[in-house]
């Protein structure tokens, strides 16, 4: 089961990322990178890291994705130009390029991909999570004003845009 579940929740990742970058309107697009955003918080809930999922999901949906569609609504929707041919063959090689990397690196080390292993003192939960908002609490606020310096920037575009500023 868990297994079908796994193939399912990066299913949606995978296809959530390609409908992103095929998008041709940039709203689908945001919403779309949601779902693959989703999609891999759902692979951390099943590995049983439930607080890196609710980081993923207040991170990534919660601020990104919803950043991008403030953004889109007070500057206005752009329409992007279709899928091209270069396009798709750039993804295609992507793809490909990708799995490529991903078998190398299981041949080359298949004890990095292994599941049997308990979790050792180093990998306790207490201890990320101290690590994260503790030793890496500067870089968290330096994110937060970067995203807040992102939000002023489109209201004076949209200001900019209506001839009011």
């Amino acid at each position: 089961m868990p297994d079908i579940a796994f193939f399912g929740f990066a299913a949606v990742t995978v296809l959530g990322a390609i409908l992103a970058l095929e998008s041709r309107d940039l709203v689908y697009g945001a919403v779309s990178l949601g779902v693959s955003f989703l999609g891999v918080a759902s692979l951390f809930f099943l590995l049983d890291a439930a607080y890196i999922g609710v980081f993923q999901i207040a991170v990534y949906i919660g601020a990104v994705v919803i950043l991008i569609l403030f953004t889109v609504m007070l500057v206005g929707p752009a329409k992007g130009e279709g899928p091209t041919e270069f396009r798709r063959t750039a993804l295609f090689i992507g793809i490909l390029v990708a799995m490529m990397l991903g078998v190398g690196g299981a041949l080359a080390s298949p004890s990095a991909f292994s599941t049997n292993q308990p979790c050792t003192p180093e990998c306790d939960l207490a201890q990320f999570s101290q690590s994260l908002l503790v030793t890496y609490s500067v870089q968290l606020a330096v994110l937060s004003l970067v995203f807040a310096a992102a939000v002023i920037g489109a209201l004076t575009l949209a200001k900019s845009e209506r001839g009011t500023a």
